[in-house]
């Protein structure tokens, strides 16, 4: 390096020269969140620029912000999170959704990055990248939020000041309306599915409000018959391309269900059936006890779960719906019957009562028509008139 200096400053306050590429740096020296100080470097065009970052050096280091590793990349950083940070606090499903994010779509693009000079900017121009090679707004949103959640752990450490992933707006993706089946049409499947061997599943799913997961997670263990009670205490997924069992969503969702009669007989019926399974396969058959499985025993996977619903639904001549409007569906009729909120909260396991209210109360178009002619009829003068002679 050229020994070009513009100037000495005591021993650790940042002496600025000339490398032997023209550019300019110094070094300085900053606490590390250890209690260590280490060496940071900072470059410049010109001696000017350097100063500028030592001003700002400075300034962090006597105010006590947080000065990020100087040369941690945000790939190095999003690695060392995962493992260390997210892996220990987060589901299993949600560690896959992670790494997923940050393996496809931040690593490739914004990993050369240096964490403690990630900008906003970055982040912004990220996302309108993500939009130019077509990527979905749902998968760029999960991305932002990925990034959002790291980089807060980063701010939380005081590794960087703050977390320029909230600066920035991610896509919204268009919620569309979509309509559950009614009570008849309920009726038209469950008609239309009564010889499936496994209508108690759909019996369950119509009735019961419960997620794909923890249907499909229960186990005879979990259910009471006799008290025509079952307790949600798990669920299903796939993760990592295999089937594991995972605690609950929320500290909620670990519950007790009653049973209506209808369902007690479709899980009695259902029982019954399974036995007769079992004994036919003999010790092929896995002993895991799962109330709903496939022929042979094994576990059913999710996604096998909806296409066989959702088959169903079309071959009963329905409008096709996801399975989880059958949830959607539950809190919705419960609602119209006058079931107080917090009871039905308690039913499907929502985390807040705003949920149940705001986010599944689903109000159809005859709900607003019944209601307006009520307030109408209320204000209508003519008709009290009328009534009045």
């Amino acid at each position: 390096m050229s020994t070009s200096k513009r100037g000495r400053r005591a021993n650790g306050e940042g002496s600025i020269y000339q490398r032997s590429d023209g550019r300019w740096t110094a070094a300085y020296y900053v606490p590390d969140r250890f209690g260590t100080r280490r060496r940071r470097y900072v470059y410049g065009a010109s001696p000017e620029a350097v100063e500028e970052q030592l001003v700002k050096l400075r300034q962090n280091v006597k105010s006590g912000t947080p000065v990020a590793p100087a040369g941690l990349s945000l790939a190095e950083y999003l690695s060392e999170w995962l493992d260390q940070v997210a892996a220990p606090r987060v589901r299993a499903s949600t560690l896959y959704g992670y790494r997923n994010s940050i393996s496809r779509y931040l690593t490739p693009r914004l990993g050369r990055k240096k964490l403690g000079s990630l900008t906003a900017r970055d982040v912004r121009g990220f996302l309108a990248e993500l939009s130019r090679d077509g990527v979905g707004e749902r998968t760029a949103q999960y991305a932002h939020s990925t990034l959002r959640a790291a980089l807060e752990d980063a701010v939380r450490e005081e590794m960087i000041p703050r977390n320029v992933a909230k600066l920035v707006r991610a896509p919204r993706p268009i919620k569309t309306e979509r309509e559950p089946l009614n009570v008849s049409e309920i009726r038209t499947l469950l008609g239309a599915v009564k010889e499936h061997r496994l209508y108690a599943l759909f019996v369950v799913v119509a009735v019961l409000g419960m997620r794909r997961s923890e249907i499909l997670g229960l186990r005879w263990e979990d259910v009471d018959l006799a008290a025509g009670v079952l307790r949600i205490q798990r669920g299903l997924q796939r993760v990592d391309g295999a089937l594991v069992t995972l605690p609950t969503k929320t500290r909620r969702s670990a519950r007790v269900v009653p049973l209506p009669g209808f369902v007690v007989r479709a899980l009695r019926d259902h029982q019954a059936s399974q036995e007769v399974e079992r004994k036919a396969l003999g010790p092929r058959w896995p002993d895991l006890g799962f109330v709903f499985t496939t022929p042979i025993g094994t576990p059913i996977d999710p996604r096998n779960c909806t296409r066989m619903v959702q088959t169903a639904v079309q071959r009963a001549g329905l409008p096709l719906v996801r399975l989880h409007d059958f949830r959607h569906g539950c809190v919705s009729v419960l609602l119209a019957l006058g079931v107080p909120p917090r009871t039905v909260m308690e039913i499907v396991g929502h985390s807040t009562l705003e949920m149940t209210m705001n986010v599944y109360a689903h109000v159809t178009l005859d709900d607003k028509r019944e209601a307006l002619d009520q307030l109408g009829e209320l204000l209508d003068g003519e008709d009290q008139e009328d009534d009045d002679g």
